[in-house]
């Protein structure tokens, strides 16, 4: 009887090692990565330190062939205008947006979407929280700052800036074009 449950424990073991296995191949985990050699990044933090508007529109500014973006809430103007700027001087602008930016009174959307740019909305989640814009296939922009005046005037809020971290861009290029695929026209 002894051996015969010690062989249902190996057997129990191996049935779960390889169930987690299974599962850990159809979830991809998060895994650490080290910022590429040369890389370099900048910070932002709403209200007690560099202003995250700023940083972001001189980024757009200096943007000068492609410009993706993934916006939980977009209703800064000053962002906005950068933005539809960087579309007039013949940057490639892609825009995608959450829901809730269907039934906000006033949008960014619109605004871009009547500028020529194309927007979509990100319907298959329950929330598309991204706050993210990819510049040039270079550089990166992503954290908690909302493309919003009350993110850079009354909230607390974080941003980051990387570049030159092609792996970086990369995965947020690659998951940009995936929400895309699954959005619908604005």
């Amino acid at each position: 009887m002894v051996a015969a449950t010690g062989l249902a424990a190996v057997a129990q073991a191996r049935t779960t090692s390889t169930l987690e296995r299974l599962a850990d191949a159809l979830t991809p985990a998060a895994r650490p990565s080290t910022f590429a050699a040369g890389s370099t990044y900048t910070l932002c933090f709403v209200p007690d330190g560099p202003s995250c508007q700023d940083m972001l529109i001189d980024a757009i500014h200096n943007t000068r062939r492609k410009l993706l973006i993934q916006a939980y809430s977009f209703t800064n103007v000053h962002i906005a205008k950068a933005v539809a700027d960087a579309h007039q001087r013949g940057v490639d602008v892609r825009v995608i947006v959450d829901k809730s930016q269907v039934s906000e009174r006033y949008t960014s959307a619109t605004f871009l979407k009547n500028a020529g740019i194309p927007v979509v909305i990100d319907t298959k989640p329950a929330i598309a929280h991204n706050k993210v814009m990819v510049f040039d296939d270079q550089a990166v922009f992503t954290g908690s700052f909302n493309f919003t005046k009350s993110a850079e005037q009354r909230n607390a809020e974080n941003g980051m800036l990387i570049r030159g971290d092609a792996a970086v861009v990369r995965a947020y290029t690659e998951n940009w074009r995936t929400r895309f695929e699954q959005s619908s026209a604005y």
